[in-house]
């Protein structure tokens, strides 16, 4: 089984589980000491992510290149996002977003019966493109799973 294969929640969880280690060891990630070979090896052996995931599906050889593949692609993500803020000047923003994006985000929020689990001032373009197309799609690209803690289903009747 691929990463991608995976139901949206627990692809959430992996998510969050992967980026806030990937934080602690954010220097041997941007020196090129650890890879994501040996990262997902460490990672895959944790005690934390067992309570994530099946143990027959970390030994799998398929989910495993799958989910260093996936760990290559948050690094990737990772480098890119620190090497824009060292560009970038301190004092600017990520783009926000336009107003017909947020009309357009606020008309499907309300025609789908979802709501956002935060302002949308607090949300940068990319993020509202990435939300329209969970909420249209129900699917979301991998390296963006923190969509998924952003919108839930309202529970209005």
């Amino acid at each position: 089984m691929q990463i991608e294969q995976l139901d949206l929640e627990t692809r959430s969880k992996i998510y969050n589980y992967t980026k806030k280690i990937l934080r602690k060891y954010q220097k041997g990630i941007t020196t090129g000491k650890l890879t994501a070979d040996k990262f997902a090896e460490n990672l895959i052996s944790d005690e934390y992510i067992n309570d994530i995931l099946d143990k027959n599906l970390l030994s799998e050889n398929d989910f495993k290149q799958s989910y260093t593949s996936y760990i290559n692609k948050l690094i990737n993500i990772q480098k890119e996002d620190l090497s824009k803020s060292k560009k970038r000047n301190v004092n600017s923003t990520p783009e926000k977003p336009s107003i017909s994006q947020r009309i357009k985000l606020k008309n499907l929020l309300e025609s789908s019966g979802y709501t956002l689990s935060m302002p949308i001032e607090y949300l940068n373009s990319c993020d509202v493109d990435c939300i329209i197309k969970y909420i249209t799609t129900q699917s979301i690209d991998l390296g963006n799973e923190r969509i998924y803690n952003y919108v839930h289903k309202s529970n209005l009747n």
